[in-house]
């Protein structure tokens, strides 16, 4: 989901117009999108990492997009599974959750790492 911006609202005893507010986490586009506010719909392998061993990394440079639902093994599945099943109404079950499980859990995406079990 994008980052929140208040709505501004206006009156005006001239004219007479509704005005519909949306919220959630379906794209301007109309379709599912990344619900993490740090991979801002950027796929990340966490299999593809260089560091030097015992060097420390921040969550997202550990995991990437590890635990997130539209994960997969080589790439983000809203570009490529959703698109090839035809944009299947069952993706909509992920909505909100779309993020890694770091993330999930709370954490930032520079924290060092202390739980392993994503």
């Amino acid at each position: 989901m994008r980052a929140y911006e208040k709505p501004v609202v206006m009156t005006s005893d001239e004219i007479a117009e509704g005005v519909y507010l949306a919220s959630g986490d379906v794209a301007a586009s109309g379709q599912p999108g990344c619900d993490s506010k740090y991979m801002n719909g950027v796929w990340q392998d966490q299999n593809k990492q260089n560091w030097a061993p015992g060097e420390t990394k921040g969550y997202k440079e550990q995991f990437g997009c590890l635990g997130c639902p539209a994960n997969t093994a080589s790439g983000c599945g809203l570009l490529t599974h959703y698109i090839d099943s035809g944009k299947a109404q069952s993706y909509d079950v992920d909505n909100g959750n779309r993020m890694p499980s770091w993330e999930r859990k709370g954490y930032k995406p520079n924290d060092p790492v202390s739980d392993w079990n994503m």
